[in-house]
């Protein structure tokens, strides 16, 4: 594939490839986080320098944590309900769909921006139950798509909200809580000490300063969420510093265990049901 393709991206669909160049790598390890054999199909086919990534082992390691953290929750999710509708927000190239064995749910949706889908569409194909969507995470167009077989809804998001303002993505919240009477919402949440310091980060300070997108939202306390809206509710939180098997830097896994350093250095999953309350 020639670079061409890549060209056209802009900063924040670029993060995609660190995302990629991760779980690629994850293989070499004895115990992986995951196994992505899709991955390691893309990066071979992708003209793109990967290597500048080579030193970025904590987020390498973050990246595949955070994945096989979400992919559990979501197999749970769909465990429980076979028949849910589930839409991954800002896809990029992940093979979500292949690594938890292309479950046969009523509709699994991929959305991201028309350049990325574009590219995507080079790699995976689209089915009967699979579906891209070239928009925007803010067009609530899809919000219409998943509500229509009226099945469970399971939305992801990750590696994505951290690049949008506050009062965007309290926005987003409040339109999810207005267009659904229910869901369950999976997201990563940025440490919140890397707001505003994305040239720190050990992948995405190898980028270009001109390229590289800055972190933009995080909250110290992930329940200031419940308080935006009465129809969420926090239901599951993982600080990522407790799942790690020794693979974060020593230095790291030493100020994890100091109260003030893991609340505000450590990254997030969590789950959210978004749910009328009941009286």
């Amino acid at each position: 594939m020639n670079t061409e393709n890549l060209q056209s991206l802009g900063k924040i669909p670029e993060t995609m490839l660190i995302t990629l160049w991760a779980k690629a790598e994850e293989c070499h390890y004895k115990q992986p986080f995951l196994v992505d054999e899709k991955a390691q199909e893309m990066i071979s086919q992708i003209d793109y320098d990967f290597s500048k990534f080579k030193k970025s082992k904590f987020s390498q390691a973050g990246v595949c944590l955070r994945a096989s953290l979400i992919d559990k929750e979501v197999q749970a999710f769909i465990s429980d309900h076979p028949d849910a509708v589930v839409i991954q927000l800002g896809s990029g190239l992940d093979a979500r769909y292949e690594r938890i064995g292309c479950p046969n749910v009523t509709h699994w949706y991929e959305l991201d921006l028309p350049e990325v889908i574009e590219l995507r569409k080079k790699f995976f194909q689209e089915s009967e139950r699979r579906t891209f969507l070239s928009l925007s995470l803010f067009d609530s167009q899809w919000i219409t798509l998943i509500k229509a077989p009226q099945k469970p809804i399971l939305i992801i998001v990750e590696g994505v909200l951290m690049y949008f303002e506050r009062k965007d993505i309290k926005a987003f919240f409040e339109t999810l809580c207005h267009e659904l009477n229910e869901a369950v919402f999976l997201f990563d949440m940025l440490a919140y000490a890397l707001v505003g310091h994305a040239k720190v980060h050990d992948s995405l300070g190898t980028m270009e300063e001109n390229q590289r997108p800055e972190f933009k939202w995080s909250e110290l306390n992930s329940h200031t969420l419940e308080a935006w809206n009465p129809k969420i509710h926090i239901e599951k939180e993982y600080f990522m510093s407790d799942f790690n098997k020794g693979r974060y830097p020593f230095i790291f896994r030493m100020l994890y265990k100091i109260p003030y350093f893991y609340r505000r250095f450590n990254q997030r999953v969590i789950k959210v049901k978004i749910v009328e309350n009941e009286e």
